[in-house]
């Protein structure tokens, strides 16, 4: 689509984000709700490699079909969709589940140590990324561990932090051996990720009891962990 071809309040999105596919995503779902964007105006935007937008900000009106109304003080932030892999072993009783997370220093981070903890997974530069071949990548990048792509269960898609940003996340598991649950133990004290773009992860053998009790990971983590384990 043209600029000429755009609405007057289509146009006021950047074409370097209008062509996003974050944006395109997020904008059909708002038009197939009935909605209508009155006006936005951009925030910034993050670029990373050879002028990739990575992630976007937008202030936005919206008419919201359902309720007549216009809502005009909010600002959308997009950013490529995620996938996210809970790597178990189930034991009983439940909370003697083992689990597998990722450490990795994140800025937002307000955790009390100042990490983040949580499922393996990412996002990709490509346009149109496979949900469960970004799955297994990003196990085997983060963990050291080399998955199957047959062995992954998908648990379906879900926004994840719905009143702030618009991206979503694909759940996906797989349950371990005790052979490879032995190998990630040993891999606790080696430095994984894609060092060149500053990811340093580590990995964590961990149970589900542990996580409930020590708030380390966040409510969007823990809820993808029970909704497998249910």
């Amino acid at each position: 689509m043209t600029k000429e071809s755009r609405t007057k309040a289509e146009q006021d999105v950047p074409m370097s984000i209008w062509r996003t596919t974050s944006f395109q995503q997020w904008y059909a779902a708002q038009r197939e709700a009935g909605n209508e964007l009155v006006a936005a105006r951009p925030e910034w935007m993050f670029t990373v490699g050879q002028g990739f937008v990575f992630c976007w900000a937008l202030q936005v009106s919206i008419w919201i079909a359902a309720e007549q109304r216009v809502k005009e003080n909010e600002v959308v932030i997009g950013r490529p969709d995620v996938s996210a892999v809970l790597m178990y072993r189930r034991n009983r009783p439940i909370g003697d589940t083992v689990i597998v997370l990722v450490r990795e220093f994140r800025s937002p981070g307000r955790t009390k140590d100042g990490y983040i903890h949580e499922l393996p997974g990412g996002s990709s530069f490509k346009p149109v990324a496979d949900p469960m071949q970004l799955a297994t990548d990003e196990c085997r990048e983060e963990t050291g561990l080399e998955i199957e792509p047959t062995r992954l269960r998908a648990h379906g898609v879900r926004q994840v932090a719905g009143t702030t940003t618009s991206h979503a996340a694909a759940l996906f598991s797989v349950e371990l051996t005790e052979g490879e649950v032995a190998w990630l133990h040993a891999q606790r004290g080696l430095a994984r990720g894609c060092l060149e773009d500053t990811e340093r992860t580590h990995v964590e053998v961990t149970t589900l009891a542990a996580i409930r009790s020590a708030p380390l990971t966040d409510w969007g983590m823990l809820g993808m962990i029970l909704e497998v384990l249910a």
